[in-house]
């Protein structure tokens, strides 16, 4: 078994040699995938709340009796799964490399999709400039060197990144050998540094999808309350170290039809920012209300607070506080822009010192 995860360790790496940039990136994939572990037939399955959707399949569909599965995440959030068959049983060392492939194969999928929103971008510019404008011609390639700076950081920095998480993940599941109690600490700051300059690299793909106007609603109606829980469920680990309390407005069991991932990202961005600037022990309040025409959801907290000179500032891109240190300063503007494309709004509730309370308004179809 030993030398089945030394084996993997060094396959591994094949993930890392994929260029997003060609389109066969799912081909190349599997192909690294099928290195570390045997399989007949693979899918990349997008899932939103109970609706699944093959996006892409590898190999033939034939009936293979079992099938490995791992979850994809961004940001923390699920946005899809990997299926694996073949005829014969998975065992629990392939199941655990799968589950730690998924990390990476993750990571991957997100930057070809940034990608191919450059590639939109510099579409849309192109058509709608004039070849004969040597002022437009500038803007063009001013608009070229900033989207490619952007593909060759995202790049050069999830690379590195989805190989730190990933090799974090093998250390910290002892493969190799035991590890005592101060180096599994120690794994655990690296991952928990690694997650965060990860989503800080997510949050430019995200404004950067916006700005490109190639975000869609996937309008569906769900349960409030379980997409609520869901995010609560990432978060736990957050707010149970600092001891913060957090209080759910049973009054939230209802319905309401919105985008249900994007509405998780905007409760997500919101609850991340309460248990950031909320004091050990504090509280968060999580409170909704629904009407024939809206539905309005609460954040609350007992944190620092913003006075009121900032209220506006927060929503602006790249625009960052004195108390809110180490961010893009994108969170806030990409939660806004999320509420906007709901045709919502968003508004904040605060004095310094005081706590605030972000309250986002959704119309009800």
């Amino acid at each position: 078994m030993k030398d089945f995860y030394e084996q993997s360790i060094i396959k591994i790496k094949n993930f890392y040699k994929i260029n997003p940039c060609e389109r066969d990136v799912n081909n190349k994939i599997f192909q690294a995938l099928g290195e570390l572990i045997p399989f007949k037939y693979g899918e990349i399955v997008y899932t939103n709340n109970d609706e699944n959707s093959s996006v892409f399949k590898y190999g033939q569909p034939d009936e293979y009796k079992f099938t490995a599965q791992a979850e994809l995440r961004v940001n923390n959030l699920l946005f899809g799964y990997l299926k694996i068959c073949r005829k014969n049983e998975f065992n629990k060392s392939e199941n655990l490399v799968l589950e730690t492939s998924s990390t990476i194969i993750s990571g991957i999928i997100k930057e070809a999709e940034l990608n191919s929103i450059i590639k939109t971008q510099l579409m849309t510019l192109q058509e709608g400039i004039s070849a004969k404008s040597r002022a437009y011609e500038k803007i063009l390639e001013a608009e070229k060197v900033k989207n490619q700076f952007i593909s060759n950081v995202s790049h050069e920095l999830r690379s590195p990144l989805n190989s730190i998480l990933g090799f974090t993940e093998l250390l910290n599941a002892q493969f190799i050998g035991k590890l005592n109690e101060k180096q599994l600490e120690y794994i655990e700051d690296i991952r928990i540094a690694g997650i965060h300059l990860l989503n800080m690299v997510n949050e430019i793909l995200d404004m950067s999808k916006i700005e490109s106007k190639s975000l869609r609603l996937n309008l569906s109606k769900f349960n409030l309350q379980r997409n609520i829980q869901e995010v609560l469920n990432i978060l736990s680990p957050l707010y149970i170290k600092k001891q913060q309390n957090i209080i759910a407005n049973p009054e939230i069991d209802f319905e309401i039809t919105a985008d249900y991932q994007k509405l998780q990202q905007i409760l997500f961005n919101l609850l991340s920012n309460a248990i950031k600037f909320t004091p050990e022990k504090g509280s968060i309040e999580i409170s909704a209300a629904k009407s024939r025409k809206f539905a309005i959801i609460s954040v609350k907290d007992t944190g620092c607070g913003i006075a009121k000179k900032y209220h506006k500032k927060i929503f602006n891109k790249f625009e960052q506080l004195k108390e809110m240190p180490n961010s893009t300063g994108l969170g806030l503007t990409i939660t806004a822009e999320l509420v906007k494309l709901h045709g919502g709004k968003i508004t904040v509730k605060s004095n310094e010192n005081e706590g605030a309370e972000f309250i986002i308004k959704l119309p009800q179809i």
